[in-house]
């Protein structure tokens, strides 16, 4: 891979071979205007040249050229904004202009920016390799494993018992635990409990391979944590497929830019130093494109230059604007216009920043980490519950609706279960608001310590939790939702006023047994099953059968 000076040494090449062409069309402008200097179709061609120049300059060291370029920009915009006819071009005043500009480039001098330590986009490093903690105490087993954990291209920490993994997981958390059971000093299920209640112990894909096979052991698996358990004799590839896809899972890409920019130099110049920072980065040089690539490329920013061919980039962000899909989507500006004007305008038209080219390459870098890291928190504001910080209800019936959609596409189990609380407004009522909010914050805790990574755990109304998890079917997601109410109702809570009190919560399930089952039909049964819940004495799951119409009480 190239090093950015290296790759910067490539584009100012280009930008000295084009700047020369550009210079003989400004001098066959010139000729035009020297014939006819009232024409103002050739000082808007000449104004768009001197525009290029002011903004591309400085990108390439040459800030005496993005000077100049504005200079030039600034007076044919101020014989434009005139009356040409009775103020014509002053031809000379230009050409000076251009020798200038001439002299700069035939000596070809310009320094690169650096890009280190300028504000890089800041997600998960997706070119480290990911390091496995493997929990195992035969030392055949524990080599065979990391032998396929290396040849995946991962980082490979061994332990042969609990003590020395905790004694791992204190120097750092890794990437993903591979635990065989059973171990010697101690029980494995505790241990994955143990890690999801450590700090940064949520994010570790964890996979169980148990010696033992039985219906209790998967589920108590599922219940301590885990993100997968497979018996043995395991198929590895199998297992390693499973781990990438946790591991992928978790890991963000990194942001992606759509710079909209007409002028090719500006335009390399923005993506090369963007890509070296991280980010991907797309360019559209023609706005009439521009609305493939905001559908093609899901951009989390956009830039955007004002003057463009056909239309103007405050009328791109007005077109932004319009969609509610894009309410956070960050988008910034760069032009030449410095002008209070500009920046009301830029504003107006629903613009995040405004900056003035040349734009250091600092300043730009950093204006696109904190916009970035902005929407990022506002669309967490608007997808996950404030108290919880689990999924809403919007959101999570938008990922149960893709749920069923893939589910008509394959086969397998998916398990709703929805957890009321019971007497809810009784806990209000007798322990106040916050006493209910610490309830419904205990809950959620243990949903997302008890449950796997790859289960979708929402808030789908005050007390009403809702879980997707597929691979279980219902007797196993009984179970699994029973172990959880056991777990809440042993959970002692506590306020300001009150020593401590307790709370219990009841379950409904429903299987997505039948591909023609729509949303609506499984969120209801589930519901149906939540009532005979409530109806059989509260505290107990029941899951529902669509193909007979009953619900069936956890045996």
């Amino acid at each position: 891979m190239q090093s950015w000076k290296e790759t910067f040494g490539e584009l100012k090449d280009k930008y000295l071979r084009r700047s020369t062409e550009r210079l003989a069309e400004i001098l066959e402008i010139l000729d035009g205007l020297f014939n006819n200097p009232s024409d103002a179709e050739l000082i808007k061609r000449l104004s768009r040249n001197f525009h290029w120049l002011a903004g591309s300059g400085s990108m390439y060291g040459f800030q005496q050229v993005s000077q100049l370029g504005a200079e030039g920009e600034q007076y044919c915009e101020s014989l434009l904004r005139g009356n040409v006819a009775s103020q014509p071009a002053d031809v000379n005043k230009l050409k000076g202009i251009i020798s200038e500009l001439s002299s700069i480039f035939s000596r070809g001098n310009g320094d690169a920016p650096e890009t280190s330590n300028l504000g890089a986009p800041s997600t998960s490093d997706n070119n480290g390799s990911p390091s496995i903690l493997i929990i195992d105490e035969d030392s055949s087993n524990l080599q065979t494993i990391a032998e396929l954990v290396d040849q995946n291209g991962m980082v490979v920490r061994p332990a042969r018992n609990i003590a020395q993994a905790m004694s791992e997981l204190l120097q750092s958390m890794p990437d993903g635990l591979i635990i065989e059971i059973p171990l010697p000093d101690g029980d494995a299920y505790e241990l994955v409990e143990k890690v999801r209640a450590m700090p940064q112990g949520e994010d570790p894909a964890i996979i169980i391979v148990s010696k033992q096979s039985g219906f209790l052991d998967k589920v108590r698996s599922i219940h301590c944590g885990a993100d997968a358990h497979f018996e043995k004799p395991v198929d590895l590839k199998a297992m390693f497929r499973r781990l990438r896809y946790l591991l992928d899972k978790k890991r963000q890409e990194p942001p992606r830019i759509l710079s909209v920019e007409d002028d090719p130099d500006q335009a390399a110049f923005i993506r090369a130093f963007l890509e070296s920072a991280g980010y991907q980065v797309r360019t559209c040089t023609d706005p009439k494109n521009f609305d493939a690539y905001m559908s093609q490329f899901q951009p989390d920013l956009v830039l955007l230059d004002v003057m463009l061919p056909g239309m103007t980039g405050y009328e791109l962000a007005r077109y932004i604007r319009q969609d509610e899909r894009h309410a956070t989507l960050p988008v910034l500006f760069l032009t030449t216009q410095g002008q209070l004007d500009a920046r009301i305008e830029s504003a107006r038209a629903g613009g995040d920043d405004h900056l003035v080219k040349p734009v250091p390459p600092a300043l730009l870098l950093n204006s696109v980490s904190s916009r970035l890291e902005r929407s990022r928190f506002l669309k967490t504001l608007l997808h996950k519950d404030g108290l919880t910080n689990l999924l809403n209800h919007t959101t999570f019936m938008e990922q149960a609706q893709q749920v069923v959609a893939q589910y008509k596409r394959r086969s397998g189990t998916v398990a709703l279960i929805i957890l009321d609380v019971d007497y809810f407004k009784s806990i209000n009522e007798r322990h106040g608001y916050p006493g209910g909010d610490k309830v419904l914050a205990a809950l959620s805790l243990l949903l997302r310590r008890r449950l796997r990574q790859s289960d979708i755990i929402g808030r789908i109304g005050g007390d009403e939790f809702g879980i997707i998890a597929e691979g279980l079917d219902d007797s196993e997601a009984v179970t699994l939702a029973t172990r959880i109410l056991s777990d809440f109702a042993a959970i002692q809570h506590v306020t300001m006023s009150h020593a401590g009190f307790y709370a219990t919560c009841s379950a409904g399930i429903c299987n997505l047994e039948s591909k023609d089952m729509s949303l609506e039909q499984w969120v209801s049964y589930a519901y149906s099953a939540l009532s005979k819940a409530k109806a059989a004495g509260r505290n107990c799951a029941v899951a529902f059968n669509p193909a007979t119409g009953h619900s069936r009480p956890q045996q």
